[in-house]
């Protein structure tokens, strides 16, 4: 199983509801559920952190650095199959209307992204 994990952090003019509503907007919503069909994930998932003291208390404990405001994840069987759907001229260009969506509220160059084995 192959796992692509994507940790967003918001643009820093942008206040948590300014964030959220990018996140939450059904444009946002739709290019998430095109990747994933396109790609062929087997499952996908969108995570917004919470604003909770709880997170406040973990991070002191650790000494670690903000949470990051979001995780997008998504999980295929095949990286074969995962890179040839990428690779098309469909998966380039959706990846770049994706990419044209979240540079309005995420602050690429402080989030993160990678693939993982499960």
């Amino acid at each position: 199983m192959i796992r692509f994990i994507n940790c967003m952090r918001r643009k820093s003019e942008l206040s948590v509801e300014e964030f959220r509503r990018y996140w939450n907007d059904p444009q946002f919503t739709a290019l998430i559920e095109r990747v994933a069909a396109l790609t062929g994930a087997t499952r996908f998932a969108r995570s917004a952190t919470l604003a909770v003291e709880a997170n406040v208390l973990v991070r002191e404990k650790r000494g670690t650095q903000e949470p990051y405001d979001g995780v997008l994840e998504y999980w295929w069987d095949n990286a074969a199959h995962l890179i040839a759907r990428t690779d098309s001229p469909e998966g380039q260009a959706l990846t770049e209307e994706m990419l044209g969506y979240q540079r309005q509220f995420v602050d690429l160059g402080a989030s993160t992204a990678f693939f993982t084995e499960a």
